[in-house]
């Protein structure tokens, strides 16, 4: 008798838990057939048109809501060069919901070619017919090298560099053109404006850039043209005329 009740209650409890199953399974039906896509919103965007995004996007129109992967939706987009990242989120009942964060070029780099590097220093783009080329280029790589890793740590240092200039008032008038790199990691800058050269080792670059702002001061002061500056330390500062 007991047997029997056990197995009366054993039955009951499978049965509502495949009624309970059945019932969210047909609920979940039910929805995805009511709920479909019917626009897209992209926020966001400065560089990119709102199309691109859509287009990178790839859904179909009519597309049930809840068969939506908004995960391989954002690795999509994410493909294109000009975007860092992308949110998705469905807004129910019929709307896709699309959070772009776009890269900030900070300059540029040449390897292979020439390359747009974000503020994380990571090359991310060629530029295109139109778009802006008025960023200092960091040179001394070739194209191997880094794809090896080699002396990457240097661009994080060029990137800084380029960024406090501007807190400078003496160097940023003269602007930095270029950022080169030898073998061994010591720095060449070309200022902008007049095509300095501005020599010095690899280290301690606050305390140079300090230094190097001390010096241009001076120099303003006698409206002189400057070949080249060689720091060779934070007490001797060659200024070649």
């Amino acid at each position: 008798m007991k047997k029997r009740r056990k197995l009366f209650f054993v039955g009951m409890a499978v049965a509502l838990i495949a009624f309970i199953w059945g019932l969210e399974r047909g609920t979940h039906l039910l929805l995805a057939a009511h709920l479909q896509l019917d626009k897209i919103e992209v926020q966001g965007c400065s560089r990119l048109d709102p199309r691109q995004i859509i287009e990178a996007a790839s859904v179909p129109p009519e597309t049930p809501m809840l068969n939506l992967d908004l995960r391989e939706i954002s690795r999509r987009v994410e493909v294109l060069p000009w975007v860092r990242s992308c949110v998705v989120r469905r807004v129910l009942p019929d709307k896709l919901a699309l959070q772009v964060i776009e890269r900030n070029p900070i300059a540029m780099i040449r390897l292979d070619k020439l390359y747009y590097v974000d503020e994380d220093g990571t090359p991310f783009k060629e530029p295109s017919p139109g778009e802006a080329l008025d960023y200092p280029i960091v040179t001394g790589w070739e194209d191997q090298e880094w794809k090896e890793g080699e002396r990457k740590d240097l661009i994080g240092e060029a990137l800084w560099f380029i960024r406090e200039v501007h807190n400078y008032p003496h160097l940023s008038k003269e602007g930095v053109s270029e950022i080169h790199f030898n073998e061994i990691g010591d720095v060449t800058i070309f200022t902008a404006k007049g095509g300095t050269m501005i020599y010095m080792r690899r280290g301690d670059m606050e305390l140079k850039i300090r230094r190097l702002e001390e010096v241009w001061k001076r120099i303003t002061e006698k409206p002189v043209p400057v070949q080249y500056i060689l720091y060779e330390s934070p007490d001797r500062i060659v200024v070649g005329l």
